[in-house]
């Protein structure tokens, strides 16, 4: 039974595509490793033929954009993030400190220490999801 290595390869970037956030799916690194074992065990009497050679580009090029893409959109929201937490510096905020607790004070700076940017009340720094509530500074603050 000879079985064709290209449909062992799109079957398998297909199941990789379709499984759980949990699962491991195919990196670029592991596309080209699959594609280089296939090349050099291919039978020389029966040759991959260059239709799926071509779709089995197309489909490594997609890859790369969709890492890039992915590269990109993490930056931007890591850049919304810091926005979002500059426009905040000399307001007034309520922020949750536990289930029950909140605190309110002007938020005085950011912090970037933890790789996300988080807002400073009160020498305290909080993640942005625990913001209740935004207000301005009362006068002489």
């Amino acid at each position: 039974m000879q079985v064709n290595s290209t449909s062992s390869i799109n079957a398998g970037l297909q199941a990789s595509t379709d499984t759980t956030a949990t699962a491991k799916t195919l990196s670029q690194a592991d596309f080209l490793k699959l594609l280089v074992a296939q090349m050099t065990s291919q039978d020389p009497l029966n040759p991959t033929n260059s239709q799926d050679l071509l779709t089995q580009t197309v489909q490594l090029s997609t890859l790369q954009s969709n890492t890039t893409l992915q590269s990109t959109l993490t930056q931007l929201g890591g850049n919304q993030a810091l926005t979002q937490a500059s426009s905040l510096l000399g307001r007034q905020v309520t922020v949750q400190t536990s289930s029950t607790t909140t605190a309110q004070g002007v938020v005085s700076g950011v912090d970037l220490s933890t790789g996300t940017p988080e807002i400073v009340v009160n020498g305290t720094s909080y993640n942005l999801s625990q913001v209740l509530s935004i207000s301005t500074a009362p006068a002489g603050n």
